[in-house]
């Protein structure tokens, strides 16, 4: 076998191993339950291997809106972190694309705008120039409080505040749920 095939079969190997990569961690809205963050690997025109490592410690705990972690246990965000690996000869190439998706709570996106995944800062969707063959991908997620017009007026509060449509059913329906989303991670080439 000629070094060149026991390259590529290296690769394809490496990505059958990371397409089978699932990062979970356990945190919920005002109660302990769990959390899911599925890692996809999106293929496209390019030829990259990535490899993707988890580095942040297990959570379980419970997360809660801003200004609102009274009591042990509870967090106003959870950070979790992983170590992306691409081919060297790529570096100057391409750039790591990563974007949460399918954000919900329980198992239903009703209430998905209510929980905020930023990555490397951005919300949403971070496309990162690649410097070295490795990359650190942080991922932060944080929740809103449900708030509603009449609360936002009861209280005084800018009405850009407002995110639900009656935030007494809004709490009722996430309360206890799983937050989960997915990431996925993929190249896309360098604009020249």
């Amino acid at each position: 076998m000629s070094k060149r095939k026991g390259l590529q079969l290296i690769i394809i190997l490496l990505l059958a191993i990371t397409l089978g990569f699932t990062s979970t961690a356990a945190f919920a809205y005002w109660t302990s339950t769990e959390l899911s963050s599925n890692v996809k690997i999106d293929f496209t025109e390019e030829n990259a291997s990535l490899v993707i490592n988890e580095t942040s410690d297990q959570f379980s705990g419970m997360l809660v809106p801003m200004n609102y972690a009274w009591f042990e246990g509870e967090v106003e965000e959870v950070t979790i972190t992983y170590e992306v690996s691409v081919d060297k000869t790529l570096v100057k190439e391409v750039n790591l694309v990563v974007q949460a998706t399918n954000v919900m709570i329980g198992d239903s996106e009703t209430y998905g705008n209510l929980v905020n995944v930023t990555i490397n800062g951005v919300q949403n969707v971070s496309t990162n120039d690649l410097f070295n063959s490795k990359v650190l991908v942080t991922v932060v997620v944080t929740i809103l409080e449900p708030i509603d017009s009449e609360e936002a007026n009861m209280k005084g509060l800018d009405e850009s505040l407002v995110n639900v449509d009656d935030s007494v059913a809004a709490y009722q329906a996430i309360h206890g749920q799983t937050i989960s989303f997915d990431l996925v991670f993929s190249v896309q080439p360098k604009e020249v």
